[in-house]
């Protein structure tokens, strides 16, 4: 049974979440490092199995549609972790995107990671709210 409490985030988690905002907003970052060569991607509508590099090949899309909607940065505004066990950990956080001349959307995630030789890499990968329906709430 799982004891252990939220938490602020470790030092290699908060490295990671640094590099994640980092990367999100830099299309020569899309390399998908951060993500294990298979990962779950889920939202409120649909959970799908993806390769990093079906990943990595959304990326560019993904980044059209905030520029669409008028945000510029997303910051990671608060994240809190939960130990599992010595190697996975799930990592929640809340995200301001940026709107131009416009009111922010708060984006939340949690993250189920793994915690590897050369750094945490995301097994899961939750949106807990549907993305496009925040950026773009008259479409619907």
């Amino acid at each position: 049974m799982i004891t252990a409490a939220w938490k602020p985030l470790d030092p290699d988690l908060d490295v990671f979440l640094t590099e994640f905002e980092r990367r999100s907003g830099n299309p020569e970052s899309d390399s998908g490092e951060q993500f294990a060569d298979q990962c779950l991607a889920a939202d409120p509508k649909q959970a799908v199995m993806v390769s990093r590099d079906m990943l990595v090949a959304a990326l560019p899309a993904r980044r059209k549609m905030f520029q669409d909607a008028g945000v510029g940065t997303v910051r990671c505004v608060q994240a809190a972790q939960l130990d599992l066990d010595e190697q996975h950990v799930l990592v929640t956080a809340d995200w301001d995107a940026e709107r131009t001349g416009g009111q922010n959307v708060r984006l939340e995630s949690t993250f189920l990671l793994r915690r590897e030789e050369d750094g945490p890499r995301i097994l899961v990968y939750l949106n807990h709210r549907d993305v496009a329906a925040l950026l773009f709430p008259d479409a619907r």
